[in-house]
């Protein structure tokens, strides 16, 4: 035991001290925020007008009431141009030479045609901003509404009432009762839990085999196995690095913990207000699910790190192990594939069956809690099946292993990874 917790320790110490554990742990955050937070704010605060010419060919109204539309809308600075189905290819000739000199922005033909049909068509250089095509989209079917209701005698202000928005509020219950999480922060939590499990198990894995890879190609292997054990020194290297994870994981909660408490200071720093701030419903995060998560992130990390180390025994270098570990890799992207099914129905036969599956209950269990009420049965058994089918898996790899770390040459087969596994 002294001798794998010596390999436990120099693990865990090696891996803290790096460069890429600090950028991980302290930038990794910060980073996600700029990247989700930093974008919505830069188009929140966007003030390019747009330059777009409005085409009449015979609209009527339509189009003054669009122009009116678009001028509230305070993205777009129309003007109009008269036009017929005679001129309209020259004067869509002249128009594109405006927007590829970059005179104009776009320009928007609507015809007679358009009240009855609703074809209309926009050309212009940032048909790539979501935003702007739906305000033009929104604008032209409101002008288009009125116009029509007018022409059979409706009253537009009466059916403009009665399509007063309905905001529809969604509340989780849970056996608490009903709580102040909203269907969207649920759902939100989930994916986050899920993704980042994903990661975490899938980045320090691959830490593993990179470690059995590196210490084999210097033949620093050699050395150990002299004095320890092979099963030793495969499990001092799963638990050195996994307390490195557990380790990161738990700074990024308490970040995260942070972040959530002291949110409205942060992002007043961005000009968002204090109303603003509040309105958003954030999903409650409690000791109940750290503690799951963590236990699966544990139960994950030892099943797929331990397939890892087998793939870095088994390759001589670092190209043949980024092709061996494919297939390690696809067994936990399918876990990922599940997330939205699961997401949408967590209660569902498939997502109840993937949450007992060892190689994908480490991810799908979480996303169950965080979305919805599971049985404690239910996480138990997942729990035992998971436990279990880790002793089977590092039984197998370190079987492997004990063989592949002092094998050199050509990559072994699938075959003869079996015959190890049998013979060993």
């Amino acid at each position: 035991m002294r001798k794998v917790w010596a390999v436990i320790r120099r693990e865990f110490i090696e891996r803290v001290r790096t460069k890429w554990f600090l950028v991980s742990t302290i930038l990794g955050p910060l980073f996600m925020i700029m990247i989700t937070v930093l974008p919505g704010l830069l188009t929140m605060k966007s003030g390019n007008i747009n330059r777009v010419v409005l085409v009449d060919e015979g609209s009527g109204s339509v189009l003054e009431r669009l122009r009116g539309q678009l001028a509230r809308s305070g993205r777009f600075n129309t003007s109009v141009m008269q036009s017929d189905s005679e001129r309209r290819a020259a004067v869509v000739d002249s128009l594109t030479g405006l927007v590829q000199e970059k005179e104009i922005d776009g320009f928007l033909v609507v015809s007679a045609a358009t009240v009855e049909s609703g074809m209309a068509e926009y050309r212009g250089r940032n048909v790539s901003s979501l935003r702007d095509v739906e305000i033009l989209n929104r604008s032209l079917r409101q002008a288009v509404l009125v116009e029509r209701l007018n022409r059979r005698g409706v009253d537009p202000a009466v059916v403009q009432e009665a399509q007063t928005g309905i905001e529809l509020r969604t509340l989780r219950i849970s056996r608490r009762g009903a709580t102040g999480e909203s269907g969207e922060a649920t759902f939100f939590l989930g994916y986050f839990v899920g993704l980042i499990l994903y990661m975490v198990i899938l980045l320090y894995g691959i830490n593993v085999m990179r470690s059995v890879l590196e210490e084999k190609q210097n033949r620093i292997v050699e050395v150990l196995v002299s004095s320890l054990r092979p099963f030793e020194l495969m499990m001092g290297k799963v638990a050195g690095v996994g307390a490195v994870g557990l380790f990161q994981f738990s700074i990024w909660a308490t970040s995260s913990w942070l972040l959530i408490k002291f949110r409205s200071q942060i992002l007043g720093l961005f000009g968002i207000s204090q109303q603003t701030v509040a309105s958003v419903r954030l999903p409650t995060v409690g000791p109940d699910l750290l503690a799951i998560a963590a236990a699966y992130f544990l139960v994950g990390y030892v099943l797929y790190s331990a397939m890892f180390a087998v793939v870095g025994s088994a390759c001589n270098t670092e190209s043949e192990a980024q092709q061996a570990q494919q297939p390690v890799m696809m067994v936990l992207v399918v876990s990922l594939m599940l997330l939205f099914p699961v997401l949408n129905d967590p209660a569902s036969q498939l997502s109840v069956v993937s949450s007992m599956v060892p190689f994908s209950s480490p991810i799908i269990m979480p996303i169950r809690v965080a979305a919805s009420d599971v049985p404690g049965s239910e996480i138990a058994l997942s729990l035992l099946i998971g436990a279990a089918s880790c002793l089977i898996i590092v039984w197998v790899a370190a079987r492997v292993y004990r063989i592949g770390i002092l094998m050199y040459g050509k990559r072994p087969s699938i075959r003869e990874l079996v015959r190890w596994a049998r013979q060993s």
